[in-house]
């Protein structure tokens, strides 16, 4: 009985010192974060209009014991960029090990291309304005046995890099049809539309017409202005009048547009080809030529009736004279 009691007493002097090293997996024990802390990160697009984005994250294990985690991630596309056909892609592992008492690093690649939503049959930019919102979100598993104590949640927000592009249209108008001849003397009306087609606010600067192998040619910029800043999609509209001189001859011209993105930097370049044709000067001088004929007719036509005139007033004399002479004879 005493051997019994001592055996007992042994057992409860030693029990506390052997479940006091047991782990403790109920605690929590782990932390998760983003190896970089950033307000937003740039998907930095390229000539093709494609970006991969590598973002790190640590998942940091402070238990005793190598645990499991699960990963998930999910991306919420702002309201102009959610064409599906623009999706990303995302790629990272489902499932991970981190060893005990210690902190891992993990990758998270996303890739896609940069196109918004389209606007009819025109495949538009997504604008730098527009926030996308990542979401990454890691499972605790069953360690050791014992359920794990939930997931945590890390956010990060994404946009775009800008990319600056214009494009500029020479349209036809009521006054010309871009087709037709310049007539030497007239004046044609064209209407000029620089886009903003790039995904960020843009403007103008040193915009500049010049004329070539037509320094004859004229221009002037009746309506419209190239000043202020266009969101994407949106344009500067002018309307130009084209002048002839009156001397001008038939020649084959150019017109040139040349502007600095304000943005990028780069020079934008658009030339609109034309005919000037110099019928009226032609015109002109057939015109003077048939009142030079006329004048010469008319006094060929005069000089031919002199004659004709002197012959009646000779015998209109002769006549008179020999009346006369009988009167008196």
């Amino acid at each position: 009985m005493k051997k019994f009691l001592v055996s007992i007493l042994f057992l409860a002097m030693f029990l506390p010192v052997a479940s006091s090293q047991l782990p403790d997996v109920s605690n929590p024990g782990w932390g998760l974060g983003w190896e970089v802390e950033e307000d937003e990160v740039l998907m930095v697009l390229d000539d093709t209009i494609q970006f991969e984005t590598v973002l790190k994250f640590w998942i940091d294990n402070t238990r005793p014991l190598p645990s499991d985690y699960e990963i998930d991630a999910e991306i919420t596309y702002p309201s102009k960029c959610t064409d599906g056909d623009n999706s990303f892609s995302i790629d990272v592992e489902s499932k991970v090990n981190v060893g005990a008492n210690t902190n891992e690093t993990f990758e998270i690649k996303i890739s896609g291309n940069g196109y918004g939503n389209p606007i009819g049959d025109v495949q538009t930019l997504c604008p730098t304005s527009e926030v996308f919102s990542l979401e990454l979100s890691v499972n605790d598993l069953i360690v050791a046995g014992q359920a794990g104590d939930g997931s945590k949640t890390i956010e990060q927000d994404l946009r775009f890099s800008p990319i600056y592009s214009l494009s500029t249209e020479f349209v036809g108008t009521d006054n010309w049809n871009l087709v037709d001849d310049i007539k030497s003397g007239t004046s044609e009306f064209v209407e000029v539309i620089i886009r903003n087609q790039g995904n960020s606010i843009d403007s103008l600067v040193d915009p500049n017409f010049n004329f070539r192998y037509c320094p004859q040619m004229d221009y002037s910029i009746n309506e419209g202005s190239t000043g202020g800043n266009a969101n994407p999609e949106e344009s500067w509209n002018l309307m130009i009048e084209l002048s002839a001189s009156s001397s001008h001859p038939d020649k084959k011209c150019e017109l040139i547009f040349s502007v600095v993105s304000g943005g990028g930097g780069f020079t934008h370049v658009e030339v609109l080809e034309f005919n000037v044709d110099a019928i009226d000067v032609k015109e002109q001088n057939e015109e003077l030529e048939e009142e030079e004929a006329s004048d010469t007719s008319g006094l060929d036509s005069k000089s031919s009736t002199l004659p004709a005139i002197s012959s009646l007033m000779c015998i209109f004399t002769v006549l008179i004279s020999s009346f006369f002479r009988r009167e008196l004879q």
